[in-house]
């Protein structure tokens, strides 16, 4: 006869915020308890599955393979118990908890306008925001990690994914107003590769875009700096140290008085961008 099984669905967070931080320190933190009571709960765990689930020394030196194993069925579980929440949630109509959103750097699209939408529709949810590549996305959305992606969709699966297609991302040259000032309403790629620029690193979809474009017209630019970080690129043209090429409909220029930014002709990024809703629920905040 099977033993029935006694488990707190907090030890099975408990093991997940382990997973993901790596520390017993900081995965009591993140689940607001002390550490002996989450190393107490995760041991009463271990006892009541009768499995040794995680390798220790005076340090967390990871899981066992039945630890493995275990972790994924408690990643499960966890999907699952949001997903009874949120679907007892609807029949509140309401929604609540966090909101898990990935998107690449440089999108159309102001992430900050959809979740200000979301928030006065739902005060009661919260976000987290990762900015990575649409590989990444992908893979997250796969393994319930993420809720929404912003993404560039040759790897979408359609089956899995309800896909809301984006409108091309139109290019331009932003720019610091006493280092460079255009004398017409637009330029061209020859005009814009005579400025120093900061790009985003190569392995981004969006710096392939704009190396393909600089390509198709001969053209070399001189670019300065390489950054993962969208931040990095604001502040190298707010310094008045080069200029980027930015999404026109991103809104960069209103973030300084020094900052604008012209429109380049001819220039938008022809891979499809949109967002996959494994829930099929992001109508709701994009409608």
């Amino acid at each position: 006869m099977t033993r029935l099984l006694r488990i707190d669905i907090k030890q099975l967070f408990y093991l997940i915020a382990l997973d993901k931080t790596q520390h017993f320190g900081q995965a009591a933190e993140m689940c607001h308890v002390t550490q002996p009571t989450l190393s107490m709960r995760l041991r009463n765990l271990e006892k009541e599955l009768d499995v040794v689930l995680i390798k220790r020394s005076s340090r967390f030196e990871g899981f066992t393979e039945e630890g493995e194993k275990i972790l994924k069925w408690a990643k499960t579980m966890q999907s699952a118990y949001d997903g009874l929440q949120a679907e007892a949630a609807n029949f509140r109509q309401q929604l609540f908890g966090q909101l898990r959103i990935g998107i690449v750097p440089l999108t159309n699209l102001n992430p900050m306008l959809m979740l200000q939408k979301i928030s006065a529709l739902f005060p009661e949810i919260s976000f987290q925001v990762l900015s990575t590549n649409s590989e990444n996305i992908i893979d997250r959305l796969n393994s319930n990690s993420l809720d929404i992606g912003i993404c560039y969709l040759e790897k979408a699966n359609t089956q899995q994914h309800e896909i809301y297609a984006l409108k091309q991302t139109e290019l331009g040259l932003l720019f610091h107003r006493n280092h460079f000032m255009p004398s017409t309403r637009t330029i061209s790629w020859h005009e814009a590769v005579k400025q120093p620029l900061a790009l985003l690193n190569k392995e981004n979809h969006f710096r392939q875009s704009v190396d393909l474009a600089f390509q198709r017209y001969n053209l070399h630019p001189k670019v300065l700096v390489e950054s993962s970080s969208t931040l990095h690129l604001i502040q190298s043209v707010n310094a008045g140290f080069c200029a980027s090429i930015v999404p026109i409909a991103k809104g960069m220029e209103n973030l300084s008085q020094d900052l604008d930014v012209v429109p380049i002709v001819d220039a938008t990024i022809n891979a499809p961008l949109g967002i996959c809703d494994p829930q099929r629920r992001a109508a709701l905040y994009i409608n």
